[in-house]
C-alpha cells in the first residue's frame, strides 16, 4: 500500500494546473486473468483495482494502475490459496502498471509502460478500446501475459503443467475529478 501511495503522490506532483485528473472507479472496474490446463480452463477476477489517469480529454499523459494479488478470486479457495503460495504473495503482494507513453487515436489508446509483477518489471504495450463521455472514461481490452517472463513457476496437475500464457482482460472506469 505504501508503494501505491508513493506512486499517487509522484503522479500528482507531476500534474500542472492545465492537466485533468481522472480517478479509477474501483466499484465498477475489474481485471480478470484466464488460465488453462489440458484438463480445464479457469479465470480469476480482481474487483479492487486502483488507478489514476493524468491529462486532458484530447491528450492523456500518464496512467498508473495497481492491485493486490490476494484480491483475485477464481471462485475456488483451494486454487486461490495455491496461487498465493506460488506467486510468493508475502514477498510480491502487488501488480502495478505505469505508463507515460500514451497514443490516442479515435476510439483506441496504446499504452507503452512498465508492468511490475512477481518482483520483475517488464516493458509491456497494451491497447485499449476507449469510450469517453463527458467526465467518464472506459478503457477495456485484453492482452497476453507469459508467466515464465516473470519467473513464475508453473503449477502442475496430473504430471502436466498449466499453460505458460494467460489472458488478461480488463474494464477500467475513470471519472474526471473536478478542479
Amino acid at each position: 500500500m505504501k508503494r501505491v501511495l508513493f506512486w499517487v503522490l509522484i503522479i500528482f506532483s507531476w500534474v500542472s494546473q492545465a492537466q485533468d485528473r481522472w480517478v479509477l472507479n474501483s466499484e465498477n472496474s475489474f481485471i480478470t486473468y484466464e488460465a488453462s490446463h489440458f484438463l480445464h480452463d479457469w479465470s480469476g477476477t480482481n474487483k479492487n483495482v486502483k488507478g489514476l489517469l493524468i491529462g486532458n480529454q484530447d491528450i492523456f499523459q500518464k496512467i498508473a494502475i495497481a492491485m493486490y494479488v490476494r484480491d483475485f478470486d477464481s471462485k475456488n479457495s483451494n486454487r486461490d490459496n495455491n496461487a498465493l503460495e506460488i506467486l510468493e504473495v508475502l514477498q510480491f503482494p502487488k501488480i502495478e502498471f505505469f505508463s507515460q507513453e500514451i497514443e490516442w487515436k479515435d476510439n483506441e489508446a496504446k499504452f507503452g509502460g512498465e508492468l511490475n509483477f512477481h518482483g520483475i518489471e517488464l516493458r509491456k504495450n497494451i491497447t485499449a478500446k476507449v469510450n469517453l463521455k463527458k467526465n467518464n472514461l472506459l478503457l477495456e481490452g485484453s492482452f497476453d501475459l507469459t508467466l515464465s517472463d516473470f519467473k513464475v513457476p508453473l503449477p502442475s496437475f496430473m504430471l502436466r503443467k498449466m499453460k505458460d500464457e494467460i489472458i488478461i482482460k480488463y474494464q477500467l472506469y475513470f471519472k474526471k475529478l473536478e478542479r
